[in-house]
């Protein structure tokens, strides 16, 4: 995947395209907002994290569930740019508890999760560990029966403009 300048509303629009059949089989719709925005990045680690995040929530959610993704510039400080993106679903959301644990390997709220949504309990995990290594944050808020949100915040360097860029 390449690397290189990045447009985040692209990314992610790649990555729910890649996830239609899984949520058309389970009757979740998925729409990506945002300005597009583009931000020096690796592809590969961007993508994947939307990927795990729309994914579980296709997963965990319900016939006729709703995923909304939305990216926005949180201004630009110090040689960099701040992006959010958010990720929020209608599904079966968690409890508290577990979501002060979501982000531990092997962690699944209930105990037949593995059996019935075909997780391994890593994603989250593996999602975290990119927000960390691009400098970011990652936070979800939840609520059983109504559905989560997660906000990843990451930071980018501001690339230089061609005409400042010397031949």
């Amino acid at each position: 995947m390449p690397t290189g300048p990045v447009d985040l509303l692209a990314v992610a629009q790649e990555a729910t395209q890649t996830l239609q059949d899984a949520a058309a089989a389970r009757q979740v719709t998925v729409s990506v907002q945002g300005e597009p925005a583009v931000i020096p990045g690796v592809h590969r680690l961007l993508y994947e994290i939307v990927y795990n995040l729309c994914d579980n929530a296709i997963k965990y959610n319900r016939p006729g569930g709703k995923i909304t993704t939305h990216t926005d510039s949180l201004g630009e400080q110090d040689g960099k740019c701040t992006y959010r993106w958010t990720i929020s679903d209608t599904g079966i959301g968690m409890s508290p508890d577990f979501v002060d644990h979501i982000f531990e390997p092997f962690t699944q709220e209930k105990q037949d999760a593995r059996s019935y949504y075909h997780g391994t309990g890593l994603g989250m995990t593996i999602t975290k560990e990119l927000v960390d290594r691009m400098g970011g944050s990652i936070a979800v808020t939840s609520q059983l029966g109504v559905g989560s949100t997660f906000v990843i915040t990451l930071p980018f360097e501001i690339a230089p403009s061609p005409e400042q860029t010397p031949d």
